[in-house]
């Protein structure tokens, strides 16, 4: 048995097979290009690490499902009329929707993502604090 790689390299995990996962173009191309938004953002923050492919899988995953859980609830509504009783009924995609939404929030939390997290995650940058007019007032108050 010999094992191949597939691209990723340098800590950097490969951008999964979405076209094994997806069926829908819509949702490969939104696939691809959130793997692409989530490599580049955890490349800045310096938290990119092969250890982490899996979790970043399954939140582009995630962010496949509430898209596509999106569509339908513009196209249909939240509120849909149930195919027998005819009684008003919360969409299933609203349901799949806030539940992919919930995940991702911790995926994205536990990956350094979230604005929230990204300092305890990484390393942040600081630009330098621009001086101001205020600053050589109060400085001269405070001597």
């Amino acid at each position: 048995m010999t094992l191949t790689s597939l691209g990723g390299g340098e800590g950097v995990p490969p951008e999964p097979d979405w076209t094994s996962q997806f069926v829908d173009e819509l949702d490969i191309a939104e696939a691809h290009e959130r793997w692409g938004i989530l490599e580049r953002e955890m490349k800045d923050a310096a938290t990119l690490a092969m250890v982490n492919g899996h979790a970043m899988q399954r939140l582009v995953e995630f962010y496949v499902e509430y898209r596509r859980a999106a569509r339908q609830i513009a196209e249909h509504g939240t509120i849909l009329k149930a195919r027998r009783t005819k009684v008003p009924q919360v969409s299933p995609y609203w349901t799949i929707m806030r539940q992919a939404d919930e995940h991702i929030r911790v995926l994205e939390a536990e990956l350094g993502i979230a604005p929230v997290r990204r300092g305890k995650a990484g390393k942040v940058q600081r630009g330098k604090k621009a001086p101001r007019a205020a600053d050589s007032y109060l400085g001269s108050l405070s001597k």
